[in-house]
């Protein structure tokens, strides 16, 4: 039996009693892995790369693709300034390495000149205390006590001592002279460490800035290319009201049943026109598909009460699915009643819970039951009559078929 859900323009898939053997079923007993995919990344962590390579496009993923293009480039920029930075402070540290150098052989020469200049000052003061003990001097050739012979022997001395005196003068002024050109040369590379040194703690401060920046763009960038890949989920396929995320659920889908299933051959766009039918692909009432496949909100039918012209449904699952333990509703974006869904859940995320709230599970579900009245679903009247099991009206069926060979036409995927 089967029910129209109320609100959706949809259709509820219900099981005949035969259908029942797994009934209760919460959790997945079978997780399929198809070989075809392994190179992809798992269901609901990343689009399969024939998807991803549709064509497809909103506003979201166009302003999502600019922020990241910026931030690359500011990244770029960024990283091409920190190598340049430190490249500067591996140029100063090398100055500042022959600057230090330099500067301690400096201290040394200076230390030397110091000491020679106290030697010649010390010579001058033996050369005054000689003189003023000796009494040197023109005058001296006037005391009458003193012979010709000690004249001149005086004249010679004081000649010998001038000219020791002069020399010793001479080479005060050049350890003079040379120590204050040192001095000066020791000063000027003093100046010139600490302008080095503060240049470097300038570069290094940048550095560590740039780093820091650099950083904190990583992350952003993080981010930035996980709202791509979530925008990139939700952004239509040309022309359809497809989005690449349900795409993906379809596509991979197909692609297990293909393996586990092959006789069936149901083609991916063969589910996705139920999946238009029954939710706009996950989207009734501004539900949103995330990039793992879950809806959000959940997706419900109205409760199945036998008001509105429904038939009574009773509780087969206590509230656990959809929510309610007084009568049974269709539960998440293909339109399972609790029991319908027990029956042939699939799991198809790998995570050990087959959720009818999110679409790769559901889709693959939806698959499978589909396939139950297979062989030769890839046939229009086969698949016809599957579709029909899954909502006893023939208008359910041309609705639907009109919105799979629509897909079928407009997706250049197969």
């Amino acid at each position: 039996m089967v029910l129209l859900a109320a609100g959706l323009a949809s259709m509820t898939v219900l099981l005949s009693p035969t259908d029942t053997w797994a009934a209760g079923a919460t959790k997945a007993a079978v997780v399929f892995t198809p070989q075809k995919q392994l190179s992809d990344p798992p269901p609901g962590q990343g689009l399969s790369a024939a998807v991803a390579a549709v064509p497809a496009n909103s506003a979201g993923l166009d302003a999502a693709r600019a922020e990241q293009k910026n931030l690359k480039q500011e990244q770029d920029q960024m990283q091409q300034d920190l190598e340049s930075t430190d490249a500067e402070i591996q140029r100063v540290s090398h100055e500042r390495e022959s600057t230090t150098q330099l500067l301690a052989r400096r201290e040394q020469q200076v230390t030397k000149a110091t000491a020679s200049l106290d030697q010649q000052h010390a010579a001058l003061r033996v050369i005054g205390v000689e003189w003023f003990i000796t009494g040197f001097g023109r005058l001296s050739a006037l005391n009458p006590t003193l012979n010709s012979a000690d004249r001149d022997r005086l004249d010679r001395a004081r000649v010998l001592s001038e000219s020791a005196a002069s020399s010793t003068m001479k080479k005060e002024r050049f350890a003079r002279q040379q120590l204050n050109q040192l001095q000066q040369d020791r000063s000027f590379l003093q100046e010139q460490l600490s302008g080095q040194n503060s240049v470097l703690t300038e570069l290094g401060l940048k550095s560590q800035s740039l780093n820091a920046s650099l950083t904190d763009l990583a992350d952003q960038l993080v981010r930035s290319e996980e709202r791509v890949a979530e925008e990139r989920m939700s952004a239509s396929i040309d022309g359809t009201d497809l989005s690449t995320g349900a795409l993906d659920a379809y596509w991979r889908a197909a692609s297990t049943l293909r393996l586990t299933n092959p006789s069936c051959a149901i083609a991916w766009w063969a589910i996705a026109g139920i999946g238009s039918t029954e939710s706009k692909h996950g989207t009734y009432r501004g539900a949103k598909l995330g990039r793992d496949g879950q809806v959000s909100p959940p997706i419900y039918g109205p409760d199945l009460n036998g008001s509105n012209s429904f038939a009574i449904v009773a509780d087969s699952d206590g509230g656990n699915l959809d929510g309610t333990a007084t009568t049974d509703r269709a539960v998440g974006p293909m339109q399972f009643l609790p029991s319908s869904w027990n029956a042939v859940a699939r799991d198809a995320t790998g995570d050990g819970v087959a959720d009818p709230q999110n679409l790769y599970d559901a889709a693959l579900t939806a698959g499978a039951y589909l396939c139950r009245k297979g062989p030769g679903l890839d046939q229009e009247s086969t698949l016809r009559a599957a579709y029909l099991s899954y909502n006893r009206s023939q208008k359910y069926v041309d609705i639907v078929m009109s919105h799979a060979l629509e897909y079928q036409r407009l997706v250049p995927l197969s």
